[in-house]
Protein backbone atom coordinates (compact mmCIF):
# COMPACT_ATOMS: atom_id res chain seq x y z
CA UNK A 1 0.00 0.00 0.00
CA UNK A 2 1.15 3.56 -1.03
CA UNK A 3 1.89 6.06 1.11
CA UNK A 4 -1.13 8.60 -0.09
CA UNK A 5 -3.32 5.23 0.81
CA UNK A 6 -2.22 4.66 4.14
CA UNK A 7 -2.80 8.31 5.05
CA UNK A 8 -6.49 7.95 3.87
CA UNK A 9 -7.19 4.94 6.01
CA UNK A 10 -5.03 6.55 9.32
CA UNK A 11 -7.20 9.59 9.00
CA UNK A 12 -10.39 8.01 9.55
CA UNK A 13 -9.09 5.47 12.37
CA UNK A 14 -7.23 8.82 13.75
CA UNK A 15 -10.73 10.55 14.17
CA UNK A 16 -12.44 7.64 15.12
CA UNK A 17 -10.39 7.07 18.11
CA UNK A 18 -10.54 10.27 19.25
CA UNK A 19 -14.44 10.54 19.03
CA UNK A 20 -14.65 7.62 21.20
CA UNK A 21 -12.60 8.99 23.82
CA UNK A 22 -14.65 12.31 23.73
CA UNK A 23 -17.82 10.25 24.04
CA UNK A 24 -16.16 8.25 26.92
CA UNK A 25 -15.51 11.47 29.04
CA UNK A 26 -19.83 11.93 29.64
CA UNK A 27 -19.88 8.26 31.03
CA UNK A 28 -17.12 9.57 33.85
CA UNK A 29 -19.88 12.62 34.87
CA UNK A 30 -22.38 12.15 37.37
CA UNK A 31 -25.74 11.71 36.35
CA UNK A 32 -26.69 15.34 37.22
CA UNK A 33 -24.83 16.73 34.62
CA UNK A 34 -24.74 13.86 31.99
CA UNK A 35 -28.51 14.25 31.22
CA UNK A 36 -28.84 17.38 29.93
CA UNK A 37 -26.15 16.27 27.17
CA UNK A 38 -27.86 12.88 26.53
CA UNK A 39 -30.01 13.55 23.40
CA UNK A 40 -27.13 15.93 21.72
CA UNK A 41 -24.74 12.79 22.17
CA UNK A 42 -27.01 10.09 21.25
CA UNK A 43 -27.68 12.03 17.71
CA UNK A 44 -24.07 12.83 17.48
CA UNK A 45 -23.01 8.77 18.20
CA UNK A 46 -25.71 7.82 15.34
CA UNK A 47 -24.49 10.27 12.74
CA UNK A 48 -20.88 9.02 13.84
CA UNK A 49 -21.67 5.52 13.33
CA UNK A 50 -23.82 6.19 9.86
CA UNK A 51 -20.61 7.95 8.77
CA UNK A 52 -18.25 4.72 9.99
CA UNK A 53 -20.34 2.43 8.56
CA UNK A 54 -20.51 4.18 4.80
CA UNK A 55 -16.49 5.16 4.98
CA UNK A 56 -16.32 1.06 6.12
CA UNK A 57 -18.28 0.28 2.93
CA UNK A 58 -16.35 2.22 0.83
CA UNK A 59 -13.15 0.68 2.09
CA UNK A 60 -14.09 -2.94 1.12
CA UNK A 61 -15.26 -1.72 -2.23
CA UNK A 62 -11.91 -0.20 -2.83
CA UNK A 63 -9.83 -3.32 -1.64
CA UNK A 64 -12.08 -5.67 -4.02
CA UNK A 65 -11.95 -3.80 -6.81
CA UNK A 66 -7.78 -3.30 -5.56
CA UNK A 67 -7.68 -6.77 -5.97
CA UNK A 68 -9.56 -7.83 -8.86
CA UNK A 69 -7.25 -5.17 -10.59
CA UNK A 70 -3.94 -6.75 -9.72
CA UNK A 71 -5.45 -9.42 -11.75
CA UNK A 72 -6.13 -7.66 -14.42
CA UNK A 73 -9.76 -8.07 -14.77
CA UNK A 74 -12.48 -5.76 -14.74
CA UNK A 75 -13.41 -5.24 -10.76
CA UNK A 76 -16.92 -4.94 -12.01
CA UNK A 77 -17.33 -7.89 -13.63
CA UNK A 78 -14.38 -10.04 -12.58
CA UNK A 79 -16.19 -13.62 -14.25
CA UNK A 80 -15.60 -11.85 -17.65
Amino acid sequence: MSSPQRRRIALPSLIAVVLVTVFLIPALLPAELRDQWEWIIIVLQGLITVAMVVYLVWFVRKQRDDYWLERGKDPKHPEL
